[in-house]
């Protein structure tokens, strides 16, 4: 079921991994639990407009956490947080050069295609996602906690797409009948060859992070040993951007060239 893969991935990273690096982000950064606070409080009382158009929703904010997974992305969202906050505390509003900030680190409105089809990806058979990650969220309190009034901090989103977003990023706004049509749809082919996979002869050098919060580490493994011919390398020392992140790229390309030059046999 479709529905089912989609669940197991989601509760294997979204839930876990998401709520893992949110509690690593208020771990560094403590007093960002009040400003985020404030900040969805006047998400709360005010409609606030990018400079493209774009609205801010709350759900739109918490999407922030989609940095969480990237190398350096914890100070990222730091350092926007540190900027709105300090807009409403000085200003009582959101400036302009902030909002453009804040709408640069979101790629939707450029990648269209990402938000279309991020849930498809996952889709074979006759089971259609309907929008799986809004579904299963609603079933975690810790996510939907968004309280401005007490001690809890308020968690941020992942690699999730919601109908919200169809509304909320310009570019997408002409999208939501296409993107409710990919939802609905119950006709999917497989989406892999797994014996043609099982007689793979090219060789294959995977690197897999077992703190990835955008792919499973469980569903790499399973997958890499699904392929024959494919060696992996296996890091918790690394997250999901490691291939194109500075200082790590070179570590990783070391590795797999490694695994193409051993001989275990």
């Amino acid at each position: 079921m479709a529905q089912a893969q989609y669940l197991r991935h989601f509760r294997a990273n979204s839930i876990d991994k998401v709520a893992e690096r949110n509690r690593s982000y208020y771990d560094k950064y403590t007093e960002d639990i009040q400003r985020v606070k404030n900040i969805i409080h006047y998400l709360q009382t005010e409609k606030v407009m990018l400079p493209s158009g774009g609205i801010i929703s709350i759900a739109r904010f918490r999407q922030l956490g989609i940095e969480f997974g990237f190398h350096g992305g914890i100070d990222r969202v730091h350092d926007i947080i540190l900027r709105l906050a300090t807009d409403l505390d000085y200003c009582g509003y959101f400036t302009r050069p902030t909002l453009a900030e804040f709408e640069s680190m979101q790629v939707f409105d450029n990648s269209p295609l990402y938000a279309l089809l991020h849930e498809a990806i996952y889709l074979q058979g006759d089971h259609a996602s309907n929008w799986s990650a809004d579904r299963i969220m609603k079933e975690h309190p810790a996510f939907m906690n968004l309280s401005t009034s007490n001690d809890e901090p308020i968690f941020f989103t992942g690699e999730m797409i919601y109908p919200s977003m169809f509304r909320d990023y310009i570019e997408l706004r002409n999208l939501a009948p296409t993107a409710d049509i990919l939802a609905q749809m119950t006709s999917w082919p497989p989406l892999y060859n797994t014996e043609r996979l099982a007689h793979n002869d090219v060789p294959v050098y995977a690197s897999i992070y077992i703190d990835d919060m955008y792919v499973s580490y469980d569903f790499a493994r399973e997958t890499a040993m699904k392929i024959k011919n494919c060696k992996s390398f296996i890091t918790n020392a690394m997250y999901h951007d490691a291939i194109g992140a500075a200082g790590k790229s070179e570590e990783v390309f070391r590795q797999l060239f490694g695994l193409r030059d051993d001989v275990m046999d």
